[in-house]
């Protein structure tokens, strides 16, 4: 099959259409808009099975787009937060504290003289707070300002709950308030908190960063929209030693691109990661799995994924939400206590055209106290079998799909033989909307060993008959067996 134009034309345009229904600066913010569409195009591509299939996923995927951004988008009131990059550059450097103001003022300079007269005339009654240790008059003058003299890791600690508009709104607050932002170690940039302005969010995020420069940063959570830059963003807080990093790209549009040329991924700092809507490569992926040693969580939610196998020494919990699986997949993390592989189950909408069943091989979950694997896949793997010893030795709660009955009952039966301690077991049959459908050939000739299974619950739609052979097959197997649970959907 070959694509009848030139990659990336069709999509180019109706991508553009859709985003100037946002902002008429797109180009501003996204630099490769042609290369979205391009991996738009490619995605489909990949996944259609013929030229009639390509064009119907292509029209469906496109109109979803144009329907859920909003055609009569109502201007909201400019944000406080309306950022003007000085003209021209100063010849004299200015001191580290006329840096910290200005930059503040920059950040803050109000677009209305509503909001003007709202906080000037309570900075001008604010105290003024010196950063020293009071004495006992200034005390006495400012006895109701105490969280201003809090240490400053408890008044970082409060910041952290805040979203970064505010963390710099507090530099207004008092001289004691007014360097503490630069060095905050939470950064909470959210476009929703701009209105969707993508223009405005881009400046605030750039200014911000630029202002504070080289300070630690532990926590980064960014939720964005189509803006090539969160990829130097997410860089530079790896750069500056971020323990947590949580990037969402908006998921009304399309993966964001995490590009191997910026984001280098090489931390031994970085602890968890959560990512959604992107796409994620082989290169980018090998990074994390051998230059980030102290990773334990990874989420990736609403992605791509092309990438051959997940095989980090140091992950302990793994979430694959609603992602579409490209290649074969190996999951391979020996220290693995908690793997969630869960899908949308619905396929009728458009929304999940681009999903695919995966294809997983397990491999080395010795540790793995919980597993679910509820997404829709196409075949489960199992290295180790062959070995004869127990590859879930430390299972107690499982949770599994309509797959695991496939080839008469065959995954699951590996499961329950392999899971000596396996004490919760979740089975999520059929949806009404899901074609296709495992039978149980026979029950005769079944048999597993499972001592220690307590409870097991199963939904499916009402009326399945696989339901009661199953009931049966496990009362028999499953002698401590004290409750099993049919819920419908």
């Amino acid at each position: 099959m070959t694509i009848p134009r030139s990659p990336g034309v069709t999509g180019f345009w109706a991508l553009v259409r859709i985003l100037s229904q946002y902002d008429q600066h797109q180009h501003e913010t996204l630099i490769d808009l042609p290369e979205v569409a391009a991996r738009l195009e490619q995605r489909i591509f990949v996944i259609a099975a013929n030229l009639v299939d390509y064009n119907d996923k292509a029209s469906k995927r496109l109109t979803y787009l144009e329907t859920i951004v909003p055609h009569d988008r109502v201007k909201l009131r400019t944000s406080l937060f309306q950022l003007a990059l000085p003209e021209k550059m100063e010849q004299k450097q200015p001191s580290r504290p006329q840096m910290i103001e200005s930059s503040a003022e920059m950040l803050l300079r109000q677009s209305s003289s509503d909001e003007q007269n709202k906080i000037n005339p309570a900075r001008r009654n604010l105290p003024e707070v010196s950063s020293c240790v009071p004495s006992g008059k200034q005390m006495k003058s400012c006895c109701d300002d105490r969280i201003s003299f809090l240490h400053e890791s408890i008044l970082h600690h409060i910041m952290s709950f805040m979203p970064a508009r505010d963390v710099v709104r507090t530099s207004v607050l008092s001289p004691r308030w007014r360097p503490l932002w630069t060095s905050a170690p939470c950064l909470d940039i959210n476009i929703d908190h701009f209105n969707m302005d993508r223009v405005k969010f881009n400046e605030f995020a750039e200014s911000l960063f630029l202002c504070r420069g080289i300070d630690t940063l532990d926590i980064l959570r960014l939720h964005s929209f189509a803006i090539s830059a969160a990829n130097f963003w997410i860089d530079h807080a790896i750069n500056r030693k971020a323990k947590s990093i949580e990037f969402t790209e908006y998921k009304i549009w399309e993966p964001f691109y995490l590009n191997p040329g910026i984001i280098k991924f090489h931390s031994s700092y970085l602890r968890s990661l959560k990512l959604t809507n992107v796409i994620l490569v082989t290169c980018i992926f090998h990074r994390l799995n051998h230059a980030c040693p102290s990773l334990e969580n990874l989420q990736l939610a609403d992605s791509t994924l092309e990438l051959p196998e997940i095989s980090s020494r140091s992950l302990k919990t793994l979430e694959i939400i609603d992602c579409s699986v490209v290649k074969h997949l190996l999951i391979r993390t020996h220290k693995l206590v908690s793997l969630r592989f869960e899908g949308s189950r619905c396929r009728c909408t458009s929304k999940s055209i681009l999903l695919t069943p995966s294809a997983v091989t397990l491999c080395d979950l010795s540790n793995a106290e919980s597993i679910e694997l509820s997404a829709s896949v196409r075949q489960v793997a199992f290295d180790g079998v062959s070995t004869g010893r127990s590859m879930f030795i430390n299972l107690r709660s499982l949770s599994l799909g309509e797959w695991c009955l496939s080839n008469n009952l065959s995954p699951i039966l590996c499961f329950l033989r392999h899971s000596p301690l396996l004490e919760k077991l979740n089975l999520k049959l059929k949806l009404d909307c899901e074609k296709d459908e495992q039978t149980i050939q026979t029950a005769r000739g079944i048999s597993f060993a499972a001592e220690h299974l307590e409870k097991v619950t199963i939904y499916c739609t009402e009326g399945d008959a696989r339901v009661p052979v199953l009931v049966n097959i496990l009362r028999i197997n499953a002698r401590s067996l004290d409750r099993i649970d049919v819920k419908t959907y």
